[in-house]
């Protein structure tokens, strides 16, 4: 995984934790990550796999 900020203390993290999906009303949305640190003190949100529609087959 790429290096991310972190949307609590804003540093760069090697170790980014996916924390929540941020829809958009036009164009593709994006994930919000936390470092390691601070990904326990966050609620998560819906992450892109929890907002799909359902598939059925």
């Amino acid at each position: 995984m790429s290096p991310a900020v972190c949307c609590r203390c804003k540093r760069l993290t090697a170790a980014p934790v996916p924390v929540r999906y941020i829809e958009r009303a036009s164009g593709p949305g994006w994930t919000l990550y936390a470092c390691p640190d601070c990904a326990p003190h966050l609620t998560p949100g819906p992450l892109p796999a929890e907002t799909a529609p359902p598939t059925h087959g």
